[in-house]
């Protein structure tokens, strides 16, 4: 799995241990674009980690070096909510003389 975070790709992967050994669900590592998650973590816990380590890489390289770890966890957990239960599809390129964005645009109003 992998996401674009600014000008970097972070990659996710599974790190056994992480739990046992540092008392982590997970981590980034900025210099690298490298988050790892604790592989024994039930499924909804692994998606809540990995958007949590991305909202800690979305504010690296938006140039926040220092961040408040609460903060991050409170964004984290309500960013894993909305999208997972809200469609973005409207936010994807169409093909040209499409009007297909124009109109779920449209719908909102």
């Amino acid at each position: 799995m992998k996401f674009r975070v600014g000008a970097i790709d972070y990659v996710v992967t599974e790190a056994p241990g992480l739990l046992s050994k540092h008392d982590l669900f997970g981590q980034v590592t900025y210099d690298d674009g490298l988050i790892e998650i604790e592989p024994t973590l039930s499924q909804q816990r692994k998606h809540n980690v990995i958007i949590h380590e991305l909202v800690h890489a979305c504010l690296f390289e938006a140039g926040y070096d220092e961040q408040d770890e609460e903060q991050v966890r409170r964004l984290g957990n309500v960013l894993t909510q909305v999208l997972r239960d809200n469609d973005f599809g409207f936010m994807r390129e169409v093909d040209e003389g499409s009007n297909e964005i124009n109109g779920a645009l449209e719908a909102l109003y």
